[in-house]
Parts: C-alpha cells; structure tokens; sequence
C-alpha cells in the first residue's frame, strides 16, 4: 500500500471523522488529567495528528476498500491508529512534546483512541448510508 493508494472519495467521506475523533480523544485526555490549556492541549494533539496523517493513508486507512465494506473500514481504521500511536508516542519521546512515550500510555491511547475512531468511522458510514 502507497500513498497513491488512497482513494479521494474516502478521504472526503472518512478524514473529517477521524479528525474529529482524534480532537476528541485528545480533548478528553487533557480534561481527565486537569492540564487542559491550549498550549498543552495542541502540544499533546499535535503528535497524534502527525502519527495519523502520516500513516493512514499508508496503512489502508484510505484505501478504496474503505468505501465497500463497513468491516474494512472499521479494520484499516484500527490498523492505521495502531501505526498512529505509535509515531505519536515516538515523537513525544522527544523534547519537543509535552508527555511522554510511557507504555501504559500508549496502551490506553490506543484503546480509548480505537474506541473513538471505530465510533467516528461507524457514524459516519451511518449518517453516510442515511443520507445516500
């Protein structure tokens, strides 16, 4: 899989969600731990939003299997975050990022950051498939 594999239909239908649920994940984290400020916030968003961009569309996350199976879509979404957060933990191993690439913390933004996706890529094939 390449990034010339991506199919731009998916990305339409599929990236806003995603984002969103990254946004989102990352909004929950930041409130639970009571360091939400908007530097830190971006600071901690940042990472996963490199990690996500970077390997989704090379890991499937895009691909047009996306658009014909719901099992796919959900799967290559949870395959692409898997890739995501581990280069997010990656680069907040680093200096420049708040945190840092602790294992448990990588577990628990790969669950809950699953969780959040898999429910943003099932909202969207639903409100895609109403609305269609």
């Amino acid at each position: 899989m390449d990034l010339y594999d991506a199919d731009p239909r998916a990305v339409v239908r599929f990236l806003p969600g995603d984002l969103l649920a990254i946004f989102a994940f990352v909004l929950a984290g930041t409130l639970s731990h009571g360091t939400l400020t908007a530097e830190r916030y971006a600071g901690v968003l940042l990472p996963f939003l490199v990690g996500w961009v970077v390997v989704a569309p090379f890991a499937g996350g895009y691909d047009s299997s996306v658009l014909e199976s719901t099992r796919a879509a959900i799967a290559y979404g949870a395959v692409s975050w898997l890739g995501a957060d581990f280069l997010a933990q990656l680069l907040r191993g680093t200096p420049f990022f708040p945190g840092s690439a602790d294992p448990q913390f990588f577990v628990v933004a790969l669950v809950f950051g699953t969780v959040a996706l898999v429910a943003a890529r099932f909202a969207t094939l639903v409100v895609v498939d109403y609305r269609g």
